[in-house]
């Protein structure tokens, strides 16, 4: 049984003001084999705290993590390649107001990068999707405009493939945690110019 796992974040503020970020990002990361990457991830995690590194480090952020601790973060990452990522980046000052509402925002635009997985990324041979975000901490129109974006995606784009949506803490799922780093990297690009 193959079983493609997307973990999805994003990055940038619902803000469509002069006042707020230029830019928002929608990210997938997915693989078929959590396992590793992950566990590796919680080794780091605990070689932080066993040497007094990570006194507060419940889950690695990337906004939050310092740099060198990011820098260790993104060296357990490229250790691996069977995982990859793809982001859409949404200039919020080119975005009709008309599409303002995340009821309608969220399945415009989340739905596009899972298009792209689900259409081009999706093995042949795969028996179910498991779709993964962080617990859904703002608002609940936002909160059911990300549920429904990702359900209207994978019954569009799945036909008859099985699928399940999780909303977990980031600190129980280090693949939240990975999606974070890459939303918040092109987030960083596009947002600052930084490239570091």
């Amino acid at each position: 049984m193959s079983t493609v796992h997307v973990h999805i974040d994003e990055s940038g503020d619902f803000n469509f003001t002069a006042t707020g970020s230029r830019y928002y990002v929608f990210t997938a990361v997915w693989t078929y084999d959590p396992a590793p990457l992950a566990a590796d991830l919680t080794a780091l995690r605990f070689g932080l705290l066993k040497s007094g590194h990570g006194e507060r480090l419940s889950a690695f952020h990337a906004w939050e993590d310092p740099q060198p601790r990011r820098d260790l973060v993104i060296g357990v990452l490229l250790n691996y390649k069977t995982w990859n990522f793809a982001s859409i980046v949404v200039d919020k000052p080119r975005v009709n107001p008309s599409l303002y509402d995340p009821m309608t925002f969220y399945p415009r635009f989340l739905a596009m990068v899972l298009r792209f997985v689900f259409r081009g990324r999706v093995r042949p041979g795969t028996s179910q999707i498991l779709v993964y975000t962080d617990t859904l901490p703002f608002e609940r129109k936002r909160a059911q405009a990300v549920e429904v974006a990702i359900k209207k995606s994978c019954h569009e784009d799945l036909p008859g493939l099985p699928f399940q949506v999780f909303h977990h803490r980031r600190e129980s799922n280090a693949w939240i945690q990975v999606a974070d780093y890459c939303s918040w990297s092109v987030f960083r690009k596009w947002e600052n110019g930084n490239l570091d």
